[in-house]
């Protein structure tokens, strides 16, 4: 699995994407399911791309015309604002006429950050938008790809491997962590 920042000249070796990502899945149970006051109130996203990001994402976003454009977003079960910023993003992809697909992961916790996971080592063009889109979007992203490869292998040398899973179908996934601590 290649990793490297949304930016195309700066290069991450596989195992710190992984452990950018993972923190500890044993440690998960508490956090995975949502707090009954946290699903009753809406949170916001201070890290949600402001007005200017929000038009660059959306100008790189909207020319891309693949049948099978989509937008896959994962965050961690009980993050309010990690869900607030996955529907932040998700409202931006189908603003450019994509289709989205927001979920939680739950039996791990992220580290603060987030990553996009390419599923194949060469992505087709309208994945490379989205890549220059989460450039744009000031969240200081990261990506990998040929990410699914490298999650089968890991889950057949130990299944219980805490790797997130790729969406049935989906060409990348966009993982967003909880919001770093100031």
């Amino acid at each position: 699995m290649r990793t490297r920042p949304v930016h195309p000249f700066a290069r991450v070796c596989a195992v710190a994407a992984s452990a950018l990502l993972l923190v500890s899945a044993a440690a998960a149970n508490a956090d995975d399911k949502p707090a009954a006051s946290a699903a009753t109130q809406a949170a916001e996203s201070k890290r949600a791309p402001d007005k200017e990001e929000r038009a660059a994402m959306l100008a790189i976003l909207k020319p891309e015309t693949a049948p099978n454009r989509g937008a896959w977003i994962k965050y961690s079960a009980g993050d309010a604002e990690g869900k607030a910023l996955a529907e932040s993003l998700a409202g931006i992809f189908k603003e450019a006429g994509w289709k989205t697909e927001v979920s939680s992961l739950s039996g791990m916790r992220l580290k603060p950050a987030v990553m996009m996971l390419i599923a194949d080592e060469e992505a087709p063009t309208w994945v490379q938008a989205v890549q220059e889109a989460l450039e744009k979007s000031g969240l200081n992203a990261n990506s990998a790809s040929g990410y699914k490869s490298y999650y089968d292998e890991k889950k057949a040398e130990n299944p219980s491997w805490p790797g997130v899973p790729l969406p049935k179908d989906a060409a990348y996934v966009i993982v967003i962590g909880p919001e770093p601590k100031s």
